[in-house]
């Protein structure tokens, strides 16, 4: 078969040429052309060797000897993911039906016998105050499942299952209780401040008793009151002990 002649070996066997007339006509003659053939040879060397991998190509490339990449492409960590990672979502607190009962509206109650707190929402997580024992508070009449929400002395929701409905309740008397009294009139009203509200009254012949030490008010027009428990010696309440100007009694010590 014919083999045509690759450039490389044209530029081999054209080189040759020259310097075989060269050695009969001179150097001097050839010189220039024996240049010229020499680096077309020398590029077409690197035009061939730049289109074939070779070990200096692998090796520049990270080749190593068992034929994979030094630089192993599983090895590197995949892209970081611009997207936030999804979080688990927070919890949030039931909401709470509330509904207004107007018979509770502007009512009084008692915040019972342990410090009770007051919450801005029925969520109860955020606390505006904490009321100590035996506080007198004032509903607005809105309630909800185990709460109350109470515009006196501050404004927010209570839980409402140790609320009292005595709202002039106290502590049982650490010492023992005061003086007992034996009510002489008819009627006697019993307060939660002297000319306050009225909270309930007692009869001729009930039972009152002082606090102890005693506990004594006189109003402008000269009417002695006095902190009295009634109902037993838990309920405390005022009551008028004489009449204006401090005449007359309305009780007397017990026989």
């Amino acid at each position: 078969m014919t083999r045509r002649a690759t450039w490389t070996q044209k530029c081999f066997s054209y080189g040759g040429l020259v310097a075989g007339l060269a050695s009969l006509l001179g150097a001097s003659v050839l010189a220039p052309l024996t240049a010229q053939a020499a680096v077309s040879s020398a590029e077409s060397g690197v035009a061939s060797l730049a289109t074939q991998p070779s070990a200096l190509n692998e090796t520049a490339l990270g080749k190593s000897g068992s034929g994979e990449s030094a630089l192993d492409e599983s090895a590197i960590a995949p892209p970081v993911s611009n997207h936030l990672v999804a979080q688990a979502p927070i919890a949030q607190a039931a909401d709470v039906q509330v509904f207004e009962r107007p018979s509770y509206v502007n009512t009084c109650r008692n915040s019972g016998t342990s410090t009770l707190a007051v919450y801005t929402s029925t969520g109860q997580t955020t606390v505006v105050r904490q009321l100590q024992p035996y506080t007198r508070i004032t509903l607005t009449g809105v309630l909800g499942d185990g709460v109350a929400q109470i515009r006196e002395p501050a404004v927010g929701w209570v839980r409402s299952a140790t609320l009292l409905s005595n709202c002039d309740a106290g502590p049982p008397p650490t010492d023992p209780v005061g003086q007992c009294y034996q009510v002489t009139q008819p009627e006697l009203v019993v307060r939660s401040a002297p000319y306050g509200t009225i909270l309930s009254s007692v009869l001729r012949g009930d039972r009152i008793y002082g606090t102890n030490p005693v506990q004594r008010q006189t109003t402008g027009d000269g009417r002695i009151w006095q902190r009295v428990y009634y109902r037993g010696t838990t309920t405390l309440g005022w009551v008028a002990e004489t009449g204006t100007s401090g005449i007359g009694v309305n009780f007397v010590r017990c026989p």
